[in-house]
Order: structure tokens, then C-alpha cells, then sequence
């Protein structure tokens, strides 16, 4: 019998069918799936200037395995008949005894990230990643996600696997993030990594990571490190040089001299990997480094305590010393804007797969963290624990994304009435303001655990 299912898991089947508002006068009604999940089926609500009708889509999986919309379009002068009609046609298609036709699709092939065809030392966490149950549901959603990324300098599975699984989990967060977005995003163009579009609009985004020095495996039995106990000395210094090389490093290849970045924004998108759970706490010091002002405490005039600006002329870590304000120095002004999020892990892969409706039913998953607090001025963020199933529980793709604008760009970059559902910041009369979720997600980490024993249920449902 077919089943409904929710639009989170019809997306992470067809997220990559999406982009450039091809659908934005569409409204999802309804989602089905046959049971053996080889067939999908939605309702939508079609409203513009040619239609206002109800229309039916069926998709089949193509050649690799992807699931294509299988024409034509069916429309409905009403809801119930389009529900009834749709049901028919899944129900008949699970009781054919044929192999089901396969759509016609020019689109490139994806990739197999679990299949390993090499000798090299597999990544503590890739192992974990595809052998253990706890890890079930972000590696459900990571295979559908690699269907539609396409690797280009042929070494993406390999790296996943072996030495640079955070980055490669970066790029893979990014594209799904992006198509999120509605961003279309043209794998013809080798360099940089994402070339992203929307109607007339064109942006650029290269994909960078911070990493360990030695470049060492994550030891995942040791768990995250611990912040630094000279935190903010270690964030206004320390963090500003880690973040600062990757930086340093994709400034020089001058991306936006040369074709088709000339003249269009062009942004680097960063994530902190340089020690295990780093992203948990170093999330401040990236916006200290690139505009030169941090915090401190400054007592209000009704006598409470409260954040104020406090502005930086250098960093220091040893006897290495690089100038503060990363968008002051020369060149950086052909850098649009910098992209940031402490989401680009498995946690958030966990997440969104136990939301789609996969990974092992009898594991619990919760989070637990810290988020931003509305007040002005708040110098302390506000805590949240809560199991991710709950019904009032909802999370998105860009939800942690956070875009952070060059002052003094040569093409800014969009703001948030082009892309409004993310964290916009910027530099106004010398303070930092941002706009974006009231209630945004700072930090967190996400539990995943076996449900205990529910004894007696049977009988007391009885």
C-alpha cells in the first residue's frame, strides 16, 4: 500500500531536480511512496498567470538510481480528486510484476561515497560513518545526497574516505544547502567550487576548511576537544591565524580575475575542523578576524552588565603576528563576502536523515546547545535541549548558515532580501550588526542513542 510520507523525505529524494524558482508557484500538498521505494508521487498547488489548478507528478528512478519526474504532468480540478487519482496509480504500479520504465535524464551521474576501490587508511570517521548503527540515518541521507554531486576531479569519494572526509562533509553540506536555496549550480565549471545561479543572478563560492597542522585522523574515542582555558585570549589571536590561513591561501589564487567570475560576487566559504569539535566553540572568533572587533564587558547605566565593541589592531600566537580586520587588507577587497557554519558535519546529516525518516527507528536522537539571545546587548546565549521529533521541532538546510559581508567590496555581495532565509552580517558606523533568526543556533551537539525498552506498551494500549 502506498504511504505518505512528509516533504522533508521528498525532498532528499528530488532536492536536485530543484533550482532557479522553476517552482516557486508551486505549493506541495501532498507526498506518497510506494512501498518498496522504487515510485514517488505528489500533489501540488499550481497558481499564475497560465493555471490555477492541482497537479499530479509521478518519478521513477533513472539510469543511477535517481528519482526523475516520469511526464506528463496531470492536473486536477480538485484536491480529493488528485489524492484519489494518485493512489490509484501507485497502487497499480506496486502490483505490476514488470520492471518499471525508466526516465530519460541528461543530467550527470553522481557518486558511490561507501564503495571503497583503493589500499589507503580509511578515516576513523568515514568508518564510523558507514558501519555503525548510530550513524544510520546520515549515511541514508548521504548516499541520496551524493546521487545528484558530481565529482569533477575524480578523487571526491577517496578523499571522503581517507584524508579529507571534513572537508569533502563541508562541500557536500554546501551543495545541499545551496539547492536548498533554489541556487542552480553548473558542475561544467571546474573552478571554484560552486558557480551558483538564479535567474540573471550569477555567484561564486570556493570551499575551504581550517585543519589540524599535523593533518592527523580525528581520534573519535577522545571526543571533542575542550575550549582552551585562555579562551578569549586563544579566540582573539590563536583562532585568528587558523582561520586566517585557509583564508590567506584562497585570496591568492585570484579566483575573480579570471572567467566566469569576472564581475560577478564571489565568496570563500569557511568551516573550522582543526581539532575535534572545534566548530562547537571557536564559532565567535571568525568575525573578530575579519572585521578587527571583538567583545568586552562594559557595565550599562542602569549598572547590568552588557557586550560593547571592542576594536583590535593585531593578532598574536607566539611570535607570529598578522594585522587584524581580514577585510581591510589589500586584495581582500575582491572577495564579496566570507560564508560560515559550525552545521557542516555529520551531526547536521544525522539530523536531517531522522527528519526524512531514516536511520534505525529504535535510535533517539536529541540536541542540545546554545542560542543566540535577542536582547541587546546579551553577553550570554540561551540553552535548548530537545528531542528533534518532537512536533514542534523544525530545522532547514541554511538554518546555521551565516554570511559574512565585505564593507568594503568591490561587488557586494547579496543581502537578505536575495537570500533571506540565513544570518546576514555587516559592518555599520563601526559595529557589527546582523539580521537573520531571532533564535539562531550558536552551537550544538547532537545525541544519538538506543531507545529504552517500552515494556507493558502493548497491554496498556489495549
Amino acid at each position: 500500500m502506498p504511504t505518505r510520507i512528509s516533504k522533508e523525505r521528498f525532498d532528499t529524494f528530488l532536492f536536485g531536480l530543484r533550482g532557479s524558482g522553476q517552482t516557486e508557484n508551486w505549493t506541495d500538498v501532498a507526498h506518497w511512496e510506494t512501498h518498496d521505494g522504487q515510485a514517488l508521487a505528489a500533489l501540488f498547488y499550481v497558481e499564475n498567470d497560465k493555471i490555477d489548478a492541482f497537479m499530479g507528478a509521478l518519478f521513477l528512478r533513472d539510469e543511477h538510481n535517481r528519482f526523475c519526474a516520469f511526464p506528463p504532468l496531470v492536473p486536477f480540478r480538485t484536491k480529493r480528486a488528485g489524492e484519489q487519482s494518485i493512489l490509484e496509480k501507485l497502487t497499480d504500479i506496486e502490483a505490476q510484476t514488470e520492471p518499471l520504465p525508466v526516465p530519460d535524464s541528461d543530467l550527470p551521474a553522481g557518486i558511490d561515497l561507501f564503495t571503497v576501490e583503493h589500499d589507503a587508511p580509511l578515516n576513523p570517521i568515514f568508518l564510523n560513518l558507514r558501519d555503525s548503527q548510530h550513524s544510520s540515518a546520515a549515511r541514508e541521507i548521504i548516499r541520496e545526497t551524493a546521487k545528484w554531486f558530481v565529482d569533477r576531479d575524480g578523487n571526491f569519494a577517496r578523499d571522503f574516505q581517507t584524508t579529507g572526509t571534513s572537508a569533502r562533509f563541508w562541500e557536500l553540506y554546501l551543495f545541499r544547502v545551496f539547492r536548498d536555496l533554489d541556487f542552480d549550480i553548473d558542475f561544467s565549471v571546474a573552478s571554484p567550487d560552486f558557480a551558483l545561479s538564479k535567474g540573471n543572478m550569477k555567484l561564486f563560492v570556493e570551499a575551504t576548511t581550517a585543519n589540524p597542522a599535523d593533518q592527523a585522523f580525528v581520534d573519535l574515542m577522545a571526543g571533542p576537544a575542550p575550549p582552551p582555558e585562555d579562551f578569549w585570549r586563544f579566540i582573539e589571536n590563536d583562532m585568528a591565524l587558523i582561520f586566517g590561513s585557509p583564508l590567506y591561501t584562497k585570496q591568492m589564487k585570484a579566483y575573480w580575475e579570471k572567467a566566469p567570475v569576472k564581475g560577478h560576487p564571489f565568496a570563500i566559504a569557511v568551516a573550522d575542523f582543526h581539532a575535534p569539535g572545534s566548530m562547537t566553540w571557536s564559532h565567535t572568533a571568525l568575525s573578530i578576524y575579519l572585521y578587527g572587533v571583538s567583545v568586552m564587558r562594559k557595565t550599562g547605566e542602569d549598572g547590568q552588565e552588557m557586550a560593547a565593541p571592542k576594536p583590535l589592531e593585531e593578532h598574536r600566537r607566539g611570535d607570529k603576528v598578522i594585522p587584524a580586520g581580514f577585510f581591510n587588507q589589500p586584495g581582500t577587497e575582491h572577495i564579496s563576502a566570507v560564508i560560515f557554519s559550525n552545521a557542516g558535519t555529520k551531526a547536521k546529516f544525522t539530523r536531517m536523515g531522522t527528519l526524512a525518516g531514516f536511520g534505525d527507528p529504535d535510535m533517539a536522537v536529541r540536541r542540545m546547545g546554545i542560542q543566540s539571545n535577542p536582547m541587546p546587548g546579551a553577553l550570554e546565549g540561551l540553552p535548548f535541549d530537545i528531542n528533534i521529533e518532537a512536533p514542534d521541532y523544525e530545522e532547514r538546510w541554511p538554518d546555521e548558515l551565516e554570511i559574512y559581508h565585505n564593507p568594503n567590496a568591490v561587488i557586494p555581495w547579496p543581502d537578505e532580501s536575495v537570500l533571506p532565509d540565513v544570518t546576514h552580517f555587516k559592518k555599520h558606523d563601526g559595529e557589527l550588526i546582523w539580521r537573520g533568526a531571532p533564535f539562531r543556533v550558536l552551537t550544538s551537539r547532537t545525541l544519538v542513542e538506543r531507545r529504552p525498552p517500552f515494556s507493558n506498551a502493548d497491554e496498556e494500549i489495549r
